[in-house]
C-alpha cells in the first residue's frame, strides 16, 4: 500500500506519495518557500533526495512555485500531455510582483507524459493507481487516483459545492472520479473528505 505524507509549509498543502521503487512529490507552494519546504521535510525525517518526480496539479503560482528548485536538486518533474501548454501560465505573476526566488520552468528537462501512459509510471514507481485529467478549477487541473480509492484533486471544488457551479466541465470531472473509484479525496486547500455516493 502507499504510504502518503502530508507536507505542509505554507497555504498548499502537498503530498508524498511513497511507491515501493519511486517516491513522487504531488504540488509544491509558492516561489521563495525554500526554506520552509526543507524545514518541513525535516520534521517528517525527509530529505530532497528521498523525492524522485514531482507532479503539479495545475500551474497556478501557488502550487508550481518551488519547481525549478526542486529540479536543480534532482527532482525530475512530470509534465501531462494536457498539461503542456499551461505550464508558464503564472510566470507574468510571480515577474509581476517581482519575486527574485521565482525561475521558469524549463519545459526540455522535464519527462512529458500522456495520461493514457500514467498506469504504468505510476506502477513502475510502485503506485497503483493513474492520472486522470479533472478541470473544473482549471482547464490542466489532473488528479491523481490510487487503485485503493483514495484521490489528490489539487484546487479541485469540494463536490457539494459543484451544484453551486452550474458549471458541465467540474460535474463531469467529479463524475469520472467517483466512477473511477474514488472514495476518499485529498485536497490542497479545503479539508480531506470522504465521497458521497448518495
Amino acid at each position: 500500500m502507499t504510504q502518503i505524507i502530508q507536507l505542509k509549509y505554507g497555504n498548499t498543502k502537498c503530498y508524498l506519495l511513497k511507491g515501493t521503487q519511486k517516491n513522487l512529490l504531488i504540488d509544491t507552494d509558492w516561489a521563495g518557500k525554500l526554506p520552509q519546504f526543507f524545514n518541513e521535510l525535516g520534521k517528517k525525517h525527509l530529505k530532497v533526495q528521498d523525492i524522485d518526480y514531482l507532479l503539479i496539479t495545475h500551474y497556478h503560482p501557488d502550487h508550481m512555485g518551488l519547481t525549478t528548485d526542486l529540479m536543480k536538486l534532482g527532482v525530475q518533474l512530470v509534465i501531462m500531455d494536457c498539461q503542456k501548454d499551461y505550464v508558464h501560465q503564472s510566470d507574468y505573476i510571480f515577474q509581476k510582483e517581482k519575486n527574485p526566488y521565482f525561475q521558469p520552468i524549463d519545459d526540455q528537462q522535464a519527462k512529458q507524459l500522456n495520461l493514457s501512459d500514467s498506469q504504468y509510471f505510476l506502477n513502475q514507481c510502485g503506485i497503483g493507481g493513474k492520472i486522470l485529467s479533472t478541470p473544473g478549477h482549471s482547464i490542466d487541473s489532473i488528479s491523481v487516483v490510487l487503485d485503493s480509492g483514495e484521490a489528490f484533486v489539487g484546487d479541485l471544488y469540494p463536490q457539494e459545492q459543484v451544484p453551486l457551479y452550474h458549471d458541465k466541465i467540474l460535474s463531469r470531472s467529479w463524475q469520472n472520479l467517483i466512477s473511477q473509484g474514488v472514495r476518499f479525496v485529498y485536497f490542497a486547500h479545503y479539508a480531506n473528505e470522504r465521497v458521497n455516493l448518495a
